[in-house]
């Protein structure tokens, strides 16, 4: 009975949507954190990273081609990129890294929103409704809107700049994070009623998503 009351009050404090948030909430801050570590790119020059080799006349080996590869956290410089990307409108590098990091600050607050919201739902119900902007789903809004419109002003970038790979997954981006919201407010909603039902019918304490199976179960033994 014990192990059973711990998996219903697991399965109370964390569904899909509550990892979803957590997703966003890592996608966001790893995301906003790469403008502010930029990479190098080096040379392998390990024998086995060979991709191709030059021969003399006599068949000897002269000289052996290796790749050059990205180095650091993340891997690529995001400074570089961004400051080629503008020069192609004729912008100056100034204007390039304020975009760059402007919206490394919006991202990185995006992160942290969403992982606010992810401990918030993590929170016993009658600590919840004592965070009015959180209860009433205020910041869980702004979040998905500011992710929605960072999103659109990156695929605005995608067509000046002429990327058509970026701002196809740009649009993927979008098309996910709308799918995320449209799940968190039906999941939302439902679990609101079935706390509703749990509070009318002084259930015992078990998982509100669980209610209705359980109930079937019991109509029909």
């Amino acid at each position: 009975m014990l192990t059973r009351d711990l998996i219903y009050r697991l399965d109370a404090r964390v569904n899909l949507v509550v990892i979803l948030l957590l997703f966003w909430a890592v996608f966001w801050g790893l995301n906003g954190g790469d403008k502010f570590y930029n990479g190098r790119s080096a040379a392998n020059v390990e024998s086995w990273s060979a991709s191709n080799v030059l021969v003399d006349s006599g068949g000897d080996i002269a000289y052996r081609l290796h790749p050059m590869e990205p180095r650091g956290w993340y891997g690529v410089n995001r400074n570089a990129r961004m400051v080629n990307y503008f020069q192609r409108l004729s912008l100056p590098r100034s204007v390039a890294l304020s975009c760059l990091y402007g919206f490394a600050v919006l991202e990185v607050i995006l992160g942290a929103m969403f992982f606010a919201v992810f401990l918030w739902s993590m929170l016993p119900e009658g600590r919840q409704a004592r965070v009015p902007l959180f209860a009433d789903r205020t910041v869980q809004r702004l979040a998905f809107k500011g992710s929605i419109l960072v999103f659109l002003c990156f695929s605005v970038g995608d067509v000046l700049f002429g990327d058509r790979a970026e701002l196809w997954e740009h649009g993927t981006f979008i098309v996910l994070c709308l799918i995320t919201y449209d799940m968190w407010y039906r999941t939302d909603r439902f679990l609101l009623e079935q706390r509703r039902r749990v509070a009318r019918e002084a259930a015992v304490p078990r998982s509100i998503q669980a209610i209705d199976y359980l109930d079937e179960r019991e109509a029909t033994a």
